[in-house]
């Protein structure tokens, strides 16, 4: 099994975009127990590795560092943080969010630096997070430019990776992301395959990983089954 995992916010609330403390713990540990390693995407899309899972936090919501960050270090597991930087210190009420969207309280840059030494890679979610669908070439080049470069100059590496706002993108975005990043990650549930654009990389969706039993199971021919049948329907709803 390859693959990548979405996070937005590690704690107990009841939303769609949060994760509890306790299952992210018991997720690496099952991950631990089955043997598949969790590596960096630079080590996952590889293609001498054939087995692992590589951990995204996308937006950065100030719960990684409070609740994912401790037991981050706990397995000694790497991670990959999507930051939107127009947001930093702030919340998540950015121009785009929807009305009904659960607000959190984002990192602010002490947060943010603190991951970044622990060994959590901080890439870029664009400066705003726009619908890339909605913007021209030349806004798409300058929403990655500012983000970038602020990263870039707080953290003094600039990001090598990409998630696509909303997992929206369209010909013009996959041009200007494939010219800047290594890879990018949108929000199709599905595991990676040999034969995946590096442009529009799959990811497995925590909401889909709250069971315990799946948790346990993740690498087994079982949990494979269960993810494939959650991504078909969400493709015959049209969600992906």
């Amino acid at each position: 099994m390859r693959a990548i995992i979405t996070f937005h916010s590690i704690d107990s609330e009841d939303s769609v975009l949060s994760y509890p403390p306790a299952l992210f713990a018991r997720l690496l540990t099952a991950l631990d127990r089955c043997d598949l390693p969790v590596c960096s995407l630079n080590t996952l899309l590889d293609k001498a590795t054939t087995r692992g899972v590589a951990l995204t936090f996308d937006d950065g919501m100030k719960s990684v560092a409070r609740n994912a960050l401790p037991v981050l270090r706990d397995h000694a597991a790497p991670a990959h943080l999507f930051l939107t930087t127009a947001a930093v210190g702030q919340d998540n009420r950015w121009p785009t969010q929807p009305d009904d969207a659960p607000c959190y309280e984002m990192l602010d840059w002490d947060e943010i630096e603190q991951l970044h030494t622990a060994g959590t890679l901080i890439e870029s979610h664009t400066h705003t997070h726009p619908d890339l669908c909605q913007l021209s070439a030349e806004e798409i080049e300058n929403e990655c430019e500012a983000a970038d470069n602020i990263i870039e100059q707080r953290l003094g590496r600039k990001p090598r990776y990409f998630a696509y706002p909303y997992g929206y993108y369209d010909e013009a975005a996959v041009s200007t992301v494939s010219r800047r990043y290594s890879a990018a990650v949108t929000t199709r549930l599905h595991c990676l395959g040999a034969g995946d654009d590096l442009a529009t990389l799959p990811r497995l969706d925590s909401y889909y990983l709250r069971n315990p039993w799946l948790i346990d199971h993740l690498d087994s021919a079982m949990g494979r089954l269960y993810l494939q049948a959650r991504s078909l329907m969400r493709t015959l709803r049209g969600s992906q």
